[in-house]
């Protein structure tokens, strides 16, 4: 292209190319504060929840543990089932969404083969559950 075809193309009036390009620069900054602040509103609520779930978990176990019987292996069973709910709500009342996404980086970190392999299971099975709604309509 010639060098009189690219002044063509080039902004007139009053916006100049550093002009633009703080314009641009603003609109990325401020979209990335907004997403930043969707994201701590959206990481609150989710960890809100997770207290409520950590509670509901409570009851399950306290209501599991109630209903089995004293002795036998159904009592094993249902206890180390309680156990294990207990357990989950006590992780979840501990830790917060940061800890948890850390967890799984550190996760992703040591097993990246294994982790990928996971991703694509999830991805293919969500495909395929989307695909089936999909049909049904």
């Amino acid at each position: 292209m010639e060098t009189k075809d690219m002044h063509a193309l080039a902004p007139t009036g009053t916006e100049t190319e550093p002009g633009i390009k703080n314009k641009v620069s603003e609109m990325a900054s401020q979209a990335k504060n907004a997403a930043a602040d969707w994201g701590r509103s959206a990481a609150s609520t989710v960890d809100k929840n997770m207290k409520t779930a950590a509670g509901a978990l409570e009851n399950t176990a306290s209501a599991l543990r109630e209903r089995v019987p004293a002795t036998g292996k159904v009592n094993e069973i249902g206890t180390a089932t309680a156990d294990k709910i207990e357990s989950t709500a006590r992780y979840l009342r501990e830790h917060d969404t940061s800890d948890m996404v850390a967890g799984v980086e550190s996760l992703v970190r040591r097993n990246p083969g294994a982790s990928l392999c996971a991703a694509l299971a999830v991805g293919f099975l969500i495909g395929t559950a989307l695909k089936r709604d999909r049909d049904d309509y």
